[in-house]
Order: C-alpha cells, then structure tokens, then sequence
C-alpha cells in the first residue's frame, strides 16, 4: 500500500487528513517539529519524522519511500517567527519539490488559495501562485485546491468561538500575538454583547468552504481521482450577513451588526507590511473579503470529482453549536 506524507500534519487542515487517511487504513508518515507533536502523531497511528520546509536534508529523509505527498503548511498564521512568507511559501515548497522529485514521489496535493486582481499587494498569495507554477512544471502528477474562505476561520472572527469548538490544532489558537490579541476582545460578542463583525458591507458572497470538507477532498485525492487545479469551495455562495442571520436563527437573537469599510483593512496591510508581514497579509485577505466576491465550483465537479459531499454553511455551524 502507497505511503502518504502529510506536510503540515500538526495544522488544523493537515491534522483532519491525517485523521482521515488513518480511518481509511493508509499508513501515514507525519511531519513534525517536536518531541510532543511526536507523541501525539504516534497515539494516532501515524509515523512521525522531525523535519522542517526550511531544511532541504530532512525532507530528503521525509520523503524517502513516500509515494503521495500532502502538503498543507502555510504561514498564513505562524505559530513561530521563522515562518516566514519567503521561508514557507517561496523556498520551502522548493525544497520539498526538490526531495519529492529525488524521492520519485508518483502524486502531491497542495493546498493553494484563490487568485485575486488584487493578489500583487498579498505575497502570501503570490508566491502560493508561484509554487502552483512550479508544481506543474516539476513533472509530479499533482492536485491543487484553490480553498476558498474557511468556515472555521471566518465565521470565529465575526465574533464567536462557536465555529472551534471540538477542534484540534485550530487556526485562530495558534500562538500568533496579532491573531490571539484580536480573538480575545471579539470571541463572544455575538454571544454576549449580541454584535457581529463584518469586514466591508456585507455584500460580497463567498463560497465559504469547511475545513473538514476540504481534508475530506485532500484524503481522496491523495487515494486517487482526477490530476490538476481544482476550485475547492462550498456548496452554497453567502454574504457575511447572510452568516448572521444563520448565527441569528441558531442562537434565537437579533444581532446588531459592526462593519469595518474595506478601506481600513487596505491602510492596515500596507501600513503594517514593513514590522509585522502575517498581520499585514490577514488584514489584506479581509481587504480582498471585503471587496471581491469570490463564488467557486458553482457546478460542483471538484466534489464530484472526488466523492465528496460538501457541508452547508447552517450545518456547520448547528453542528458546532450542538458539539457545545
């Protein structure tokens, strides 16, 4: 049986697939960055191996015998100051490119995100373009996901730890100063203070994906399916307000809602570029949030390409508000 890699493993995405490819009965080999990442990987069932994007020997030695490479790292929200737009994104996936190709790995799946004619003020984005430009070039038989915004994210940043809640390894906990700072001061506004926030108006729609549904897709596609670049978004297109008024309906509330003109995120991304880059490109994905619609998959081939149903924006959130 094919061995898969999971780059990422400790992530809240890349923890979900190796989750998923061990339920399916794949032998996993893990990623990871310590002693207690370790032990947590071997209660699971995976095999882990210390290595790091930023040291091209020890991925040599990760990708040895590998056959499918998950790779779901990002630096969108570091959770340690060497990752870096340029460590992770840029020279990283080189690294790995290069030891999977000396591996002779048959197959990567690489989480990518949504271009943007605004995707030039955002190296996070840019260089996740790039690496699509050098997968495909690298000779690997490949699958990209372009994830469009996640739930599990977004919705939390309104206002509510709801969206978290029975998650393992989620985003927003990550120890991020930028990131943790903000989500003490909203956390429960929606459920204490009745107000949830919206970047902008209001009226761009999005196909607001789940993070479980898009490991469901990373497993199936590391098992097989279709080679390419795949949209990986949800199956409905929503406003941010139309998400209040599903937080409305489960909480049985009326919530006055606090937008933040698109302009401010804007000023904050290329004000903070220069001392803080992953606060700066958090603010410019709430920028682009704000201002660009971003509706995916409006067919629905890329589930359908992969067996995999897709989960409502209401049925997440009523899940995770039972799970409480």
């Amino acid at each position: 049986m094919e061995k898969i890699l999971v780059v990422g493993a400790t992530g809240q995405l890349g923890l979900a697939v190796v989750k998923r490819l061990l339920e399916a009965g794949r032998p996993v080999r893990a990623i990871v960055r310590n002693t207690q990442s370790a032990e947590r990987m071997r209660a699971l069932g995976a095999h882990p191996v210390m290595a790091d994007l930023t040291d091209p020997a020890s991925l040599d030695s990760a990708c040895s015998q590998i056959s499918v490479v998950v790779a779901t790292a990002n630096s969108a929200v570091p959770s340690d100051s060497r990752d870096t737009f340029e460590a992770v994104e840029l020279h990283g996936y080189r690294n790995l490119l290069q030891a999977a190709r000396k591996a002779g790995v048959s197959r990567l799946v690489y989480t990518s995100g949504v271009p943007s004619n605004k995707g030039k003020m955002l190296p996070f984005l840019s260089y996740k373009l790039d690496t699509e430009k050098a997968i495909r070039e690298s000779g690997i038989d490949h699958v990209i996901f372009r994830a469009g915004i996640l739930m599990d994210v977004s919705f939390a940043m309104m206002g509510s730890l709801i969206p978290v809640r029975e998650s393992e390894g989620a985003t927003i906990l990550r120890p991020f100063p930028f990131v943790a700072s903000h989500l003490k001061r909203v956390k429960d506004s929606i459920e204490k203070d009745g107000v949830a926030m919206i970047a902008g108006d209001g009226s761009t729609r999005h196909s607001f994906i789940c993070i479980d549904d898009l490991s469901r897709l990373h497993a199936a596609a590391a098992g097989g399916g279709p080679s390419g670049t795949f949209d990986a978004g949800g199956p409905e297109a929503l406003t941010f307000l139309d998400i209040v008024g599903i937080y409305e309906a489960i909480l049985n509330v009326k919530l006055r809602v606090k937008t933040t003109p698109a302009w401010v995120f804007r000023l904050l991304c290329l004000g903070m570029r220069p001392f803080n880059p992953a606060g700066s490109n958090l603010m410019g994905l709430n920028y682009l949030a704000a201002t660009e619609n971003s509706i995916l998959d409006v067919d629905g081939k890329t589930p359908a390409a992969f067996n995999v149903t897709l989960t409502t924006a209401e049925s997440f959130l009523r899940s995770r508000y039972a799970a409480g």
